[in-house]
């Protein structure tokens, strides 16, 4: 793209963020250079990370990136916005520099492991929260490039293990299930901003009584640039808190984008020092959220330790929703399953067939009587019909040996066409890193695992995946390693998640889940003409 095509490409931007419609104008097709969308690698990706916000004093956070390079498709010639030089950088948002993480060469994985403190600032409050880490990539670096960060605490009042990827600025974000009083647990809604103009931020929530007021409190919320802030969701809802405690949030801004992410821990109880189990709850964007079709991969085999499988649902809009058909992709096929035969616990809503959902309300569903096999992972498909939904899973591993346990969160999520990639996963001693690949169709599909562990050397292995089921696979690694998973071109659309589970060595349980999502390795450009006034229509 020469140069001239470039600063087109940035004024439709600019022009789209105005308001403005882009067309091509008949009358004069000589004005238009590029008639179509092109898919162009992508020429920078950034990444935010939110770090350490344990308590104990073993407490770490581990962050690791991997560019699996390779992806200039065949005479593109350049990236997307312009020839952009090659690197990636990590710092913290204020522009301070982060020594730790040293970032490798394109098709390496770079790691830093068991950073225990971050740079921590205090807020109105003077309360302390750690300032999130950017990481940056460009040029050749970016396309594919994927950050994550593990946080890890064996004792202390915010005990647990915690996985994430980095996230990337917005405008829009839904948490299925957040704590707004729950006396068990509590969720903290990081926000950041990484741009050199203020974000105006506002939070909506839904609750088991519809939406609800929260007058002033949680609106246009002010983001400075190039920093963040820590927000106790519980805190803005003050008396309007509903008995269950359970909502979820919508997240949006009027002015600039953040990186929003949502970190859940369970309190000590009965006067017991460590806490419960944290982890994050993970960020539906809009796209996903107007989905009548929420799959959403990730549920362990519950063996002898899955105490809890919480279903949320949220209706969010003004109009009502039917959930028709609940779906379970296990080892041996789909199956649809039943309505609920006795009546539901305190807390929780009958799962009826179908199951209808007020317009602004949220409910909870206990989902455990759907775990027949306690050696089968699967994958759980809500279809809906009526106005929009969103979901998530909040399940809780229990060690009785221990008396111990930890939560993990699952989101829907869609299918991967590309490469996922999950940058730091584990296997060794303990700790079991499993990947949950679902084939939703009736073809079955193959997928390539490639996994790349400390030697920075690739291993490949071909899984086959049954039509309309799950395979649990535990990938053919070391220690830690980078797992990337590639369907193959002509099998069914597939799902799939890594599971994390670990045990410190005072004993006891940790887990942790996060989805297989499409590495983001080309982007689309839009049309561009040589003479604007003929390609921008008021």
């Amino acid at each position: 793209m020469g140069t001239f095509g470039a600063l087109g490409v940035v004024a439709v931007v600019l022009l789209a963020g105005l308001g403005y419609g882009f067309s091509t104008r008949d009358k004069n097709p000589a004005a238009i250079t590029q008639t179509s969308s092109r898919n162009l690698p992508v020429g920078s990706a950034t990444g935010v990370c939110q770090g350490e916000i344990g308590s104990g004093a073993d407490t770490s956070t581990t962050l690791t990136t991997f560019s699996p390079g390779g992806a200039s498709p065949a005479g593109s010639g350049t990236a997307a916005g312009g020839t952009v030089a090659d690197g990636a950088t990590v710092q913290y948002i204020d522009g301070k520099a982060f020594a730790p993480l040293k970032i490798g060469p394109v098709g390496t994985r770079s790691t830093s492991s068991q950073v225990t403190q971050f740079t921590m600032v205090a807020d109105d409050a003077g309360l302390p929260h750690p300032v999130p880490l950017v990481i940056q990539a460009s040029g050749s670096n970016a396309p594919g490039f994927t950050a994550s960060e593990l946080l890890r605490s064996d004792s202390g009042s915010k005990r647990g293990l915690a996985a994430s990827a980095c996230t990337t600025p917005g405008t829009d974000f839904w948490f299925a299930g957040v704590s707004i009083g729950n006396t068990e647990r509590d969720s903290y809604l990081e926000l950041a901003n990484t741009d050199t103009a203020p974000a105006t931020v506002n939070m909506t929530f839904y609750g088991p009584d519809g939406q609800i007021d929260t007058g002033t409190v949680g609106h246009d919320i002010t983001v400075l640039p190039k920093t963040s802030m820590q927000y106790l969701l519980s805190t803005a809802l003050a008396g309007n808190t509903p008995k269950t405690g359970v909502a979820s949030v919508h997240v949006t801004t009027t002015q600039g984008r953040v990186a929003a992410q949502v970190l859940d821990w369970d309190r000590a109880q009965n006067g017991a020092k460590d806490g419960r189990g944290f982890d994050f709850i993970p960020a539906l964007g809009p796209n996903q959220a107007q989905q009548m079709t929420q799959t959403i991969p990730g549920v362990p085999a519950p063996g002898q330790t899955l105490s809890k499988f919480d279903l949320v649902l949220t209706a969010t809009s003004d109009k009502p929703v039917s959930i028709d058909h609940m779906y379970w992709f296990g080892k041996s096929g789909r199956i649809e399953l039943s309505g609920q035969t006795t009546d539901a616990a305190q807390g929780y809503t009958k799962r009826d067939e179908p199951l209808s959902l007020t317009p602004g309300h949220t409910i909870v569903v206990d989902m455990k009587d759907a775990l027949k096999d306690p050696d089968e992972a699967a994958t759980l498909q809500v279809v809906g019909s009526g106005g929009p939904f969103v979901a998530g899973v909040r399940l809780v591993e229990t060690d009785q040996k221990s008396n111990t346990q930890d939560t993990a969160y699952l989101s829907p999520a869609g299918s991967v066409t590309g490469q996922a990639i999950i940058p730091d996963s584990n296997i060794g001693g303990p700790a079991k890193t499993v990947l949950q690949l679902t084939a939703a169709g009736d073809k079955g599909a193959t997928v390539q695992v490639t996994t790349i562990g400390q030697d920075n050397k690739p291993t490949t292995d071909t899984v086959q995946v049954a039509a309309n089921s799950t395979v649990a696979y535990v990938p053919k690694a070391t220690g830690w390693f980078t797992a990337i998973v590639q369907p193959q071109a002509g099998g069914d659309p597939v799902y799939g998640a890594r599971v994390l589970t670990d045990a410190p060595n005072k004993g006891g349980i940790q887990a942790t889940v996060q989805n297989l999502v499409d590495a983001r390795v080309l982007v689309a450009v839009p049309p561009v003409a040589g003479d604007l006034s003929g390609a921008v229509r008021r």
